[in-house]
């Protein structure tokens, strides 16, 4: 009996599973992770090959600096231009002839403004005569073209060991701008009226501005003396 019940309860048992099986759903395969395949690699676009830089216009060249002017031929430009005063010719009619061309010419080295100290025209007159403005300056120099006859005024020379007979023209920058140069002369000429000659040594400063006029002027004569026949 008992043989029976172990058999029986075994039976049950076995059914009981089956139908538990039966009612489990079976077990997924898991699938291996599969590795993201990478993209395929894209080719890069040709490099492009930048144009040619536009040619660029060089800068203007920075103009040119006119040469300093020579103080030797300043000094002889101004000598040159005085002693041609007295140049000129009387007509038949008395009238003369190029000498207000000859004014002119003197008066193109100054400036509008320049200021000039010269001899005095004057014999009771003491002192040097200050003259403002080029209206003035051609005032002067034209009452020195009529008054005055054989201008010959010369450039004192040094001789020095091997140098004979040189002329001197010191010059200097001047801080605003131009140059300023200074030489020896000796003055002669001859008044008009009755052609007495006189002499005298003497100097001249000039100030040249940067535009090359005259600034200034100094003309120094003294001891001014009659010259008279032995």
């Amino acid at each position: 009996m008992r043989r029976l019940i172990v058999i029986v309860v075994s039976i049950l048992i076995s059914l009981l599973a089956l139908e538990f099986q039966a009612q489990t759903p079976p077990a997924q395969t898991q699938k291996p992770p599969q590795t993201p395949t990478p993209p395929a690699a894209q080719t890069p676009p040709p490099a492009q090959t930048p144009p040619p830089p536009a040619p660029q216009t060089p800068p203007p060249a920075a103009a040119a600096k006119p040469p300093a002017p020579d103080p030797l031929q300043l000094a002889e430009d101004w000598m040159v231009r005085w002693n041609n005063l007295s140049n000129y010719s009387l007509s038949f009619e008395g009238k003369e002839v190029g000498r207000e061309e000859l004014v002119n010419k003197m008066m193109e080295l100054y400036a509008p403004d320049v200021v000039a100290e010269v001899p005095p025209h004057d014999d009771e007159q003491i002192g040097p005569v200050l003259l403002r403005g080029s209206a003035n300056v051609q005032k002067w120099v034209d009452k020195i073209s009529r008054t005055q006859v054989k201008l010959l005024y010369i450039q004192r020379r040094q001789t020095k060991k091997q140098f004979e007979g040189t002329k001197l023209v010191y010059s200097t920058p001047l801080p605003w701008g131009g140059v300023g140069i200074s030489f020896e002369i000796i003055a002669a000429w001859s008044r008009r009226e009755d052609r007495r000659k006189f002499t005298g040594p003497g100097s001249v400063f000039l100030q040249y501005n940067a535009a090359g006029k005259i600034d200034r002027l100094r003309l120094y004569v003294g001891e001014i003396a009659e010259v008279t026949a032995l």
